[in-house]
This record gives C-alpha cells, structure tokens and sequence, in this order.
C-alpha cells in the first residue's frame, strides 16, 4: 500500500473527535467540540475540534492540525510511529507501506517482548530480595514510586534470566540481540546480575532497554550499568522518565533534567513531574531534540560538585547550538537532587526554582575570578545559537553582568560567527550559527480583508480559483498572504466533490500557514447566502489597497498620466456598495 493510500485510508477510519475525546473532555460549541487543551496549561477550554472539516486547533498555544498532528504532538511520535499507531488504532495492514524488512521487523517485535519479559522476571524478584527492599527504604522511595516506575532486581546467579527467557521459547540469537545476555565462549550469562534495575520505556510504553545499580560491591564491577545499544535501544536518544513526563512537560511549559535515575524517581515522587534523565550517559543533541517535541525550555539541575558544574557546561554548549532557551539550578556542594529533596523538601527544591539562573548567570559565576575567560567561553558558547533574538538577550546580560562594553562584545561575537572554521562548519546546512532568515513574513501581515477572504473560500471552497484569479498576486504587500493564497489554488481539485479540501490545503502548508488554516477552520463559518458579498468586498477592498500602493508609486515617479488612470480606477472601485465590511 502506497503512503498517501495509506495516510487517506487512516483519515477515512479514525474521526477525529473520537480519537481526541479518549484523551481530554470534549463538549459541543455550535459546530464544533471545545475542551481543555492538554498541550498548554489552562482553565477555560480553548481548544477546538471540527468534525466536518476533521480539524483541531487551539485559540490559545496556536497548536491544531489532523489526527496525525494531534497523535504526535500528544504522544511525542514522529510521523512514522503516527502511522503505526493510528493503523493499528483503525485494524489496517500497513506491511507493504514499511520499508524493513519482514526479518527486521520479525526481530524488533521479538526485543520488545523479550524485555517485557525481562521486567516481568525483575519485578518477581524483587519482594524476595531483603537487601534490594533496604536500600529502597534508606533512599526513600515511596512503595508507589517503586511500582510506578516498575523497578526490579535482577539475581545473582549466572544465567537466571537467561534460563527464563528460553523456556518462554525466545530465539537465543534474539536473547543475545536484546543486549540482556553475554554470548561468550563458554554458556550464555546475564549482563545484569544482582543489580536494582531501572527500566526505560520508550513514548509508547514498551520497555526498550534497562539501567541497573551493583547492590554488593565487588570492586571490579561498575557501579552503574545500562543494556547496549540495539535495533530498538539508542543511548543518545532515550531519557529516564520521559514517558511518565511528557503530558506535564508540554501543559507546564519545560522539562526538569537531572543526572541520575534516583534523582529523576525523586523529583517525581516530591511533585516535579517534568523530570526526565539522560540513561546513564551525558547530555546529547539527540536527548534535546526528543525533549523539544514538547517543550523548548528546560532547567538543568546537575550535582553540586566539579564532575556537576562540568556536566552543566557541557550542556549549555548543546542547548545554545539547539537554539532551546535554559536556566540553571545550582545547589550546594556535595548535595544531588536526590539528596537535596530527602534533606530539604519539596518547597525549599522549589524556592531554588524560581532563583534559578540564566546559562550566562551560571557560566559568569562558574568562571569564578577567570572573569575574561568566561566571557570569552561565554561568546564562542552565542555565536553557536541559531536563534538571533536569544543571542542578542544573552549578549545584552553579558555585557550588565560582566561591565564590558556592549558594542565590543558584539563586534567580537560577529568576528567569531564569521571566523573561517566556523563557517566552515555550518556552510553546507545553516547548522548552528548559521545566519537566520531575515524578511520573511507572518500571519501579522494579513489584512482583515485578506484573513476574511481567506475564511470565506474556507466556508465555499468551490469557489477557490475563481475568485483567487481575481486577486492581484503580483503585487499586494503581504506575501505571507500571497503564498497562502497560491498554495489553495494548488490545493484546488476542479471537479472535486469537495472542490478545496482543507486536508489537501494542510499538507502543503508550514507551520504558520497550517495555525492559521486551523484557526479558521474551527471559527464560525459564513452563511451560505453571504459568502458572494463577502468575498466580493473582500476583492474590492484588496483591489482599492492594491491601487493605493500603485498610486503612491506612480506619485513619487512623478508619472502623472498613470496616477491619472490610477486615481480614476480608484474613484470606480469606492463608488460601488461597499458591502458588508466596514473600512
């Protein structure tokens, strides 16, 4: 089955106000259906469902499209992952529409089970282990964080789980591709033995990978040990949390990073639901970009101590290269997260939140009397930033902060944006630092006639090209406008029962262009009977609009014989009814 065929036959099967109402509350508005949207934290509903049109969009975080749009944002999925799960959602095959292979797929469902097996075999072991339920206890993990995050423990013995899994009729060349198990010379031996076990669950809640914690000491084994990488395990994508924290982090706005698996099932447990941990392992570009699916802001709370502060620096270079906006918790010497909360509580944790200091506040305090190399790290740390506007806030802190001059900063940042290597580097793909696109234009640009126009064709899209023919494309002012209004006369289907789908329009929209389509798609639309006066005001205060920009063209030429005709024609426009819209 080819995509778009698949894509259509998911839309025809899955209404979108059924899909949304398993998520949040929804109640009928006129046409529509309203509820709380769950991508932004609010108390009256403005979030929007239109059934006809099968569109959402929210009036108050802007965020709207389809059923795939919503699954997305919602489950944090990206577009393939929303094909698996709607298909599933609606019982259709999509075989043919992956691109692996029947072996890889065959293999992949197999890692799944075979580590929802592994968890289910940890958890068993858990209750009998006396040492495991003590250190528990001594870390102060409440009995509903410990079965909330599914922790286990995994036996001392040399083959235990491996035993298992084969009497469950798992391929061994499968048991060995899971990571859970050393194939070695001589038989098969656990890579876990006699360790607290953290499992990672990916955003669909399949258990993809594990972290365990030694529980007897042995000198030679690591204290922390997390499964490989495999088919359905990346290291530098997975966070710790992360599928308990999504819904919290995209209704309040940020995540919570912190280092360790403790600290993250802490914060949990004293409230700061939006925490989520590397697996092990350090800040990476692709933690961030998973984290960015549902919030761009992020609070790093690292250890107290040189290892923390290091750790700390390391990631604002990834955040500023990420263009996401950061602060920073710093907390005392030798105190963690974990630690911090069990010592503390939850209010004074909270307290340090709201003091919490900007990346440059950090990076300048942390430069300790080092003050111009810290300034200096702190400049080649902006001129990373794609992000213009957060360079130039961070470069006016800087310069209050550390008392140089602003305008010898910014000219040694600009030295350092185009210095040879870093251009060097970003040349190919506008990576970071790579100047941003300047002069393109938004929704803010459109005229109310323009944004009217646009919601009538909405309301009649059978008259799309007809009346589009009519508008004067060329020359108008808004191109965020003219681009939208082009991208509906390639939407249009002549012939088509529904002549301009709003399905068909989404697909070649962008971001801004796809807010606005759904913003006016959930609105009133107009009467039937309105829509030719609507849309004929429309055109002729677009036209008049038009003309004036001519006129005061043909004005500061000093072509008096156009500005004749151009005043002309503008006298002829005004003299007809001026409809329903006032000017």
């Amino acid at each position: 089955m080819k995509p778009d065929t698949i894509v259509e036959e998911i839309k025809s099967k899955i209404d979108i106000v059924s899909l949304i109402a398993e998520h949040i509350d929804l109640k009928r508005s006129g046409q529509n259906y309203k509820g709380l949207c769950p991508f932004h934290s609010e108390k009256t509903p403005s979030f929007m469902v239109n059934p006809s049109k099968q569109i959402f969009h929210c009036f108050g975080c802007g965020k709207g499209g389809d059923v795939f749009s919503f699954i997305m944002e919602y489950e944090g999925m990206n577009f393939q992952e929303a094909i698996t799960y709607l298909s599933d959602k609606a019982g259709i095959r999509i075989e043919d529409y992956r691109s692996e292979s029947k072996a890889n797929r065959s293999l992949k469902e197999d890692l799944y089970a075979i580590n929802r097996e592994a968890l289910a075999f940890f958890k068993d072991n858990m209750r009998p282990s006396r040492q495991t339920m003590a250190y528990l206890k001594e870390r102060g993990l409440a009995d509903e964080t410990v079965e909330r995050f599914s922790l286990g423990y995994s036996r001392q013995e040399r083959n235990a789980l491996f035993t298992h899994l084969t009497k469950r009729k798992f391929p061994p060349e499968h048991i060995k591709a899971s990571g859970l198990v050393y194939f070695g010379d001589r038989e098969p031996f656990d890579f876990f033995r006699d360790r607290l076990m953290f499992p990672l669950l990916d955003l669909q809640d399949r258990v993809i990978a594990f972290g365990g914690r030694i529980m007897t000491s042995s000198g030679s084994s690591p204290k922390y040990l997390n499964s490989p990488e495999s088919l359905i395990f990346k290291k530098g994508e997975a966070c710790y949390g992360l599928n308990h924290a999504k819904s919290a982090i995209s209704k309040k706005g940020y995540s919570i990073i912190v280092e360790g698996y403790m600290d993250a099932l802490l914060c949990h447990q004293y409230g700061f639901d939006t925490t989520v941990a590397p697996l092990g392992t350090a800040l990476t570009a692709g933690h961030l970009k998973k984290l960015r699916r549902f919030s761009d802001k992020l609070l790093l709370v690292f250890d107290g101590d040189a290892a923390g502060v290091s750790a700390t620096k390391r990631a604002l270079e990834l955040v500023y290269a990420e263009g996401m906006a950061a602060k920073v918790l710093p907390l005392p010497q030798g105190e963690d997260p974990d630690t911090f909360l069990r010592k503390y509580g939850s209010e004074q944790f909270r307290t340090r939140m709201g003091s919490a200091l900007t990346p440059v506040g950090f990076l300048l305090r942390a430069s300790g009397k080092n003050r111009i190399d810290g300034v200096k790290a702190l400049l080649r740390l902006l001129a990373s930033c794609p992000d213009s506007l957060m360079r130039e806030e961070a470069l006016r802190e800087l310069a209050d902060k550390s008392g140089m001059n602003e305008t010898a900063l910014r000219e040694e940042l600009k030295d350092i944006r185009q210095s040879p290597s870093r251009q060097g580097r970003h040349q190919a793909g506008g990576g970071p630092g790579a100047p941003a696109q300047e002069g393109t234009s938004g929704p803010a640009e459109m005229s109310r006639e323009e944004r009217m126009l646009l919601l009538a064709l909405l309301s009649a899209p059978d008259r799309a090209v007809p009346v589009l023919d009519r508008v004067p494309l060329d020359s108008r002012g808004s191109g965020f406008a003219r681009g939208l209004f082009e991208k509906i006369k390639t939407a249009f289907v002549p012939g088509a029962a529904d002549g301009l789908s709003t399905e068909r329009l989404l697909a070649l929209c962008n971001g801004e262009e796809k807010r606005l389509v759904t913003q006016l798609s959930v609105s009133p639309e107009i009467d039937e009977e309105n829509v030719e006066v609507v849309i004929e005001e429309c055109l002729r205060k677009i036209a008049v609009k038009d003309l004036e920009k001519q006129i005061r063209s043909a004005g500061e030429a000093g072509d008096v014989e156009r500005l004749q005709s151009l005043l002309l024609q503008k006298r002829k426009k005004l003299s007809k009814n001026s409809g329903s819209l006032s000017r």
